[in-house]
């Protein structure tokens, strides 16, 4: 009776040990799985984190495409791109397409062309355009305005009306361009040797020397104005992803309404 009590007892000790056992071993399986999830988790957001390199509110990241496009381009427009050279194939390409696109633009229709004014940007900061075509006219809203730049400029950022929309390069639906300029995909207008440069970087330091006009300082339209504006029509590669259309320099300015 005695041994019989022993074996029972014995029998109820291995049967608890087996079951905290299985315990340990269930709860060590479901530990292991959770961290298998987590590093799986964890390596996916650092794979999709080093593709994408977007920093916050698609500020640009050198050597990145600044996190796509703010806006869905025009069919036809091309893919952003890192390319930086103003005669690297990205350039040309959307240049030559560009050109294709404003025959609305061709004929001046405002001001007259004051391909003169091209001396008073420098050879540093020239190196950066693609030239599209040399004067163009085009009109349309501002809707950013900056005046005056440390270069002497005078910027403003107009958005195009219909006859003239197909003239902005990929860069300007971009996120970079978004986060840097209010108001849409839009003209990047540049007005040089408005006022005295105070800028010491070599792209701008006598720049102006020498400029006795026209001065525009009375036609700088205000944010909301109906304009025409005529310029030479060029793309900035290395401004942004894509590229940024300009008029550089602005040849004149009419304030429609």
């Amino acid at each position: 009776m005695k041994n019989n009590s022993i074996d029972r007892t014995l029998f109820g000790i291995v049967l608890f040990l087996a079951s905290l056992l299985l315990v340990v071993v269930v709860i060590d399986q479901n530990i292991t799985i959770a961290d298998a999830k987590s590093s799986s988790s964890s390596h996916s957001h650092s794979i999709a984190t080093s593709k994408t390199k977007v920093g916050k509110s698609g500020r640009f990241i050198p050597g990145t495409t600044g996190g796509g496009f703010a806006v869905q381009p025009p069919p036809g427009t091309e893919p952003l791109t890192t390319a930086t050279a103003n005669n690297s194939a990205a350039a040309l390409a959307i240049s030559h397409r560009l050109a294709t696109v404003s025959s609305n633009a061709s004929n001046p229709k405002g001001d007259p062309c004051l391909p003169q004014l091209d001396h008073f940007i420098l050879p540093p900061k020239e190196a950066r355009f693609t030239v599209i075509k040399q004067c163009v006219t085009v009109t349309g809203t501002v809707v950013w305005k900056h005046y005056f730049n440390n270069d002497g400029d005078a910027n403003f950022n107009v958005v195009l009306d219909p006859p003239y929309k197909n003239m902005l390069g990929p860069g300007s639906y971009s996120k970079v361009f978004a986060s840097k300029y209010p108001g849409g995909p839009a003209m990047h207008m540049e007005t040089v040797c408005q006022a005295p440069v105070t800028s010491k970087s070599k792209n701008n330091v006598g720049a102006c020397d020498g400029y006795n006009g026209p001065n525009f300082k009375s036609v700088l339209p205000k944010l909301g104005q109906h304009v025409m504006v005529t310029g030479r029509y060029l793309i900035e590669m290395p401004e942004m992803p894509g590229g940024i259309t300009e008029l550089h320099p602005v040849y004149g300015i009419k304030i429609l309404s």
